[in-house]
């Protein structure tokens, strides 16, 4: 059943994961019922993501008078299968940050661990869905933006392959690595969205195989515990692992980030009203040299060509979601914070974080799937 108004106020008031909820709230509960397949959820959205009416702020203070002409294609579908929405949850500035600490709305709470980051960009939608005032939450992910706050509040967070659904109404960061995400406590609700959005069914999983032990030197000793627990797991049901690729995962996550702020010059350099941090960020970018770029583009388009080859059509690449769980506010986030997430925007490929229990602090564990393999990540999920 889904919360009371009043009741998500006083969620929100706690773990403040909506821009401005007196403003917007009324405006999303206002909506006429419909009856549908999602008639009986509702379902939170990023702030860069347009909500027909609504400030389309994506995370950027002087957005906040910019409202939306039209829902985007994704939440036209959703309102159609009867979906109620509670949108302009919390983001970093334009998509282009780690803690859901933004300069013009404020720092969204971490429900799971009261204190912490939540995560970003897209903390409010796992904030929300923590604090249980949504029954699903849409986010963007552009190196790790759903995945990362995911594993930290706690809940599953998937991110689809590329162009699995129209991106049309999403205020872009880096289209080279952009996806929609969807985030819920549980894999089925995810998978009740993707019948909505019309996310085709692949091929099922029949193998899988992990990175180099060496790459989990950083992380804690609970989640390599975690990640040798769902390895056998992944044996039982599988077989021994196929050979993983081999990636130099920090230098990947590097390269990868120069291209987001390079391509931030075009999706946000325009934007007035920047934090003078977001513009020292897209200012970098636009210094780049055509030489360093060409360098950058070749080792990421060699790591894609890696993974797609290692996962095949039928294989599962387990990872680790991040190296440690959650940093207290005030504190810098983790500079390999998006290690493990990056590699999947990186190929293109469908990626999906998991709870593995452990509050506080939540354990979370990453499953990467090839090409169109969505809901047999999800169907693995369930059997983990």
């Amino acid at each position: 059943m889904r919360l009371h108004q009043n009741d998500i106020a006083a969620l929100n008031a706690q773990f403040r994961f909506c821009e401005d909820f007196e403003v917007s709230a009324p405006l999303d509960f206002a909506q006429p019922a419909t009856s549908g397949p999602l008639s009986d959820l509702r379902i939170g959205v990023k702030s860069n993501i347009s909500v027909a009416g609504q400030a389309w702020t994506a995370g950027i203070g002087p957005r906040v008078d910019r409202s939306a002409p039209a829902d985007a294609p994704v939440i036209a579908s959703l309102r159609a299968a009867g979906a109620g929405v509670l949108s302009r949850l919390m983001m970093d500035e334009g998509a282009l940050g780690a803690a859901t600490d933004n300069p013009h709305f404020g720092r969204c709470e971490n429900p799971a661990y009261p204190g912490h980051s939540a995560g970003g960009s897209s903390g409010g939608s796992a904030a929300a869905v923590a604090a249980r005032a949504v029954d699903a939450a849409l986010g963007t992910d552009t190196l790790g933006s759903v995945r990362i706050p995911a594993a930290y509040c706690g809940v599953y967070g998937l991110k689809l392959g590329a162009e699995r659904v129209d991106m049309a109404g999403i205020l872009p960061l880096a289209p080279g690595f952009d996806a929609l995400g969807v985030m819920a406590q549980s894999p089925a609700n995810i998978g009740r969205v993707l019948d909505v959005l019309d996310v085709d069914a692949g091929p099922g999983l029949t193998g899988w195989c992990m990175p180099l032990a060496a790459t989990l030197d950083d992380c804690t000793p609970e989640i390599r515990a975690a990640m040798a627990h769902t390895a056998r797991r992944l044996e039982g049901l599988f077989g021994p692992p196929a050979a993983g690729p081999v990636l130099d995962l920090p230098g990947l996550r590097g390269d990868a980030f120069l291209l987001t702020e390079h391509e931030a010059v075009d999706s946000l350099g325009a934007q007035p009203g920047l934090s003078a941090g977001l513009q020292k960020l897209i200012a970098y970018g636009r210094s780049l040299s055509p030489e360093r770029l060409a360098d950058v583009r070749g080792r990421i388009g060699v790591a894609r060509e890696t993974v797609i080859e290692a996962l095949g059509t039928d294989r599962v690449l387990l990872m680790p979601t991040v190296a440690e769980p959650t940093f207290q506010h005030g504190t810098r986030p983790p500079v390999g914070q998006a290690d493990f997430t990056g590699i999947a925007n990186i190929a293109g490929l469908p990626a999906l974080a998991i709870p593995m229990g452990g509050l506080p602090p939540v354990i979370s564990l990453q499953l990467v799937g090839p090409a169109r393999a969505e809901r047999a990540l999800l169907a693995l999920a369930a059997q983990l």
